[in-house]
Order: C-alpha cells, then sequence, then structure tokens
C-alpha cells in the first residue's frame, strides 16, 4: 500500500479515533460544552469497537496520483478485511495497480500481474513496521499525541447530517506545541470542524485540513495540502452499528523540483460475522477502476 496513505489514515483517526475517558454522556436537557461533546463521542466510537468485536467489516482504498493539470498519470486500488481490536497486518482480498504511485514501498512498485498465483498474503514489505495493522497503528498514534488537549474545540451550533440532528464543533491547534516528530508537527497545523450525532455521539461527518504547510518525511519535503473529509451513511435499516462510511483526501508532497499529488477514497461497507484471518484469497489484478469511486 502507499506510505502516504498511512498520514490518510491518522488524520481520519484524529477525527474518530482517541483515547477513552471516564465520561457520562450529557443529560438530554443540558447543554453540554464542546469537550464534554467530544468526549462522549469518544466514549462511543470506543463502545462500538467492542460491539464489533464478533465482525468484521470490508473497506476499499483507491488513490490516484495526478499531474499539475489534474490528469490521472497513476492509480492503484486495495480491498481489505477489517476487524476491530486485531493488530496483525490487514488481510487484503483484492488489489490492483496502474503506473507508479509515489510514496510506494519497496517490493510493490510493479504493477501487479493477473497471471501471478493469488494468495492470501499481503506482499512483503520492504520493513517491518509497514506490515502493521495501519488502522489500528492509527488508532495508537492519536492516543500517544493526546490529540484531545492539543486543540481548542468550540461547539458552534446545530445541524443536520446523514438525516439527523447533530451538534456541531471546531478544532483549531493550540499555540506553543510540542513539534518534535513529523506526527506533532502535522497535526500542530490541523484543523477542522465536526458534526456529532444529538441522539447518541456518533460522528457523522467530518472535515480537516492543514492550515499551513508541514515537514514530515524528509527535510526537502513538505506537505503542502491535506484536504480530508468523512461522512457516515444514514442507517438503512441493518442498524447504526453497521453503516456504511466514506472518506476521501486531497495531499500534495513538495520537493525542491516537482510536487506529487494524490487523490484517495476510502470506504467501508459490508459488515459480517468474523471469520479466521487468511481464509480469504487476494484477486490481483493491473487494471483499477478508471474513475473516482
Amino acid at each position: 500500500m502507499p506510505r502516504f496513505s498511512c498520514l490518510f489514515r491518522v488524520a481520519l483517526a484524529l477525527v474518530l479515533f482517541a483515547p477513552r475517558t471516564a465520561f457520562s454522556a450529557p443529560a438530554p436537557e443540558a447543554s453540554p460544552t464542546a469537550l464534554q461533546i467530544f468526549d462522549a463521542a469518544l466514549a462511543k466510537f470506543e463502545s462500538d469497537r467492542v460491539a464489533l468485536r464478533k465482525w468484521q467489516y470490508h473497506q476499499t482504498l483507491t488513490t490516484h496520483q495526478v499531474d499539475g493539470g489534474g490528469k490521472v498519470v497513476a492509480k492503484g486500488m486495495w480491498k481489505s478485511i477489517v476487524r476491530a481490536g486485531d493488530t496483525r497486518p490487514l488481510e487484503y482480498t483484492a488489489e490492483s495497480m496502474e503506473g507508479k504511485l509515489s510514496f510506494f514501498k519497496a517490493g510493490a512498485e510493479e504493477p501487479a500481474s493477473a497471471s501471478k498465483p493469488a494468495t492470501a498474503e499481503k506482499p512483503k514489505a520492504a520493513k517491518d513496521h509497514d506490515e502493521k495493522n495501519q488502522a489500528e497503528s492509527a488508532v495508537e498514534a492519536v492516543r500517544k499525541y493526546n490529540l484531545r488537549d492539543r486543540y481548542i474545540w468550540k461547539h458552534v451550533g446545530n445541524e443536520n447530517a446523514s438525516g439527523e440532528s447533530a451538534y456541531v464543533l471546531t478544532f483549531e491547534p493550540k499555540p506553543k506545541q510540542n513539534t518534535r516528530s513529523r506526527e506533532e508537527r502535522f497535526f500542530g497545523q490541523l484543523a477542522g470542524r465536526l458534526w456529532v450525532s444529538r441522539s447518541d455521539y456518533s460522528v457523522l461527518k467530518a472535515e480537516a485540513a492543514l492550515q499551513s504547510p508541514a515537514h514530515l518525511f524528509w527535510v526537502i519535503a513538505r506537505v503542502t495540502k491535506f484536504r480530508l473529509t468523512y461522512k457516515l451513511e444514514p442507517d438503512t435499516g441493518s442498524g447504526r452499528l453497521f453503516r456504511h462510511s466514506k472518506a476521501t483526501a486531497r495531499t500534495e508532497v513538495a520537493f525542491p523540483f516537482y510536487v506529487v499529488r494524490q487523490r484517495h477514497w476510502l470506504s467501508t461497507d459490508k459488515y459480517e460475522p468474523r471469520t479466521t484471518q487468511g481464509s480469504r484469497r487476494v484477486n490481483q489484478s493491473a487494471n483499477p477502476p478508471s474513475s473516482e469511486p
């Protein structure tokens, strides 16, 4: 998978994952503060993760790399099964790549060939840490950097989102933050807003973007643009726990003589009883979807 997709996941984790706090949801007649709403949303997320321990869901990540004129020059697609709480590498069920995507790890840069034998294993990574479950690693990163207290949270009103009433929260970085690590430098420039359900504190919608460039991977490279959106689909009758979601991100990383521009789409669907990891087989194809998801 693209290494930069990990940044996408960690940023998405900011608006969905964080340490659980000892907090009881405010009474319906109360006027909760921004942090009370945020804490209740975190507790709701953690309880949902526990409830999903007997379930799994499928997710699809699609990445397009474009030139300065917006033309797609490379693209890839990865389908995987996510099991909440399972720290083993994600189980990939399908993957495809066309062209060469920047930030792709060694050993996976060449387009997958349909003639290669299928395998239930993900292609070997250049480093062991790349084999970690990225979904779970994102949760760990948010906990490690205490993002709850890195931001100024404000309750700016109520709106409708995903077919229901929601609290609207905004967040912006507190000044004079510790920026020793690349994650801290990134989080220190991120701001946005959340739409949190007034009925059960689910995060229904989220938006986040960098306020100024951030140095991440190398001294000479800067992330000059990062904009993320997330939306939880309305309940269609299968239960609020099994609602589908979609997230998108646009990224630009600037080097001295060129810029890498990418677009990412991450969707979750198809909840089902949990199966044993490795029971699915990878479908490799050199022809990913030609249009945006």
